[in-house]
């Protein structure tokens, strides 16, 4: 009697796809939530399978810790944003009355600064503008003459 292991085979290929497809849909789930962590607990869970399927897959687990030092990464940078920020509304309380003056004066004189390179701007164009005006009427000039020597 003739072995015959391709029927056991396939049908071990179809369910180890049908595994990463499971993991892979948990996986984009969970990396949408804002709330659940991405861990080898959350995403076996999520996924309906052993945490030791996602062990034993290379891939898998590979996936699953970048992912999980990813998430952990971005959730230190958060912290620190949030602690920077609280930083400098201190930093804005603890200023006394003169440096809060200094500091506003600062900010309008770059204000002002602005303000004047943009009528420096406007200016360029509105002599632009009058010299194309002039152009404009010198040719309109011009062509009134030719058609008038045509006729």
């Amino acid at each position: 009697m003739k072995n015959n292991t391709y029927g056991i085979k396939e049908h071990a290929r179809k369910r180890n796809q049908e595994t990463l497809e499971k993991v892979d849909n948990a996986i984009k789930r969970l990396k949408r939530s804002k709330t659940k962590n991405i861990n080898f607990k959350t995403v076996a869970e999520e996924a309906g399978v052993a945490t030791a399927t996602l062990y034993n897959n290379l891939q898998l687990k590979e996936r699953i810790e970048s992912l999980r030092a990813l998430q952990k990464a971005e959730k230190e940078a958060e912290k620190q944003a949030k602690k920077n920020s609280k930083y400098q509304d201190v930093e804005e309380v603890i200023l006394t009355p003169t440096q809060a003056k200094i500091k506003k004066m600062k900010a309008m004189h770059e204000e002002i600064k602005k303000l004047k390179e943009d009528k420096k701007n406007l200016i360029i164009q509105l002599v632009e503008m009058e010299e194309l005006k002039a152009e404009n009427k010198k040719l309109r000039e011009q062509m009134k003459k030719v058609f008038t020597l045509k006729n």
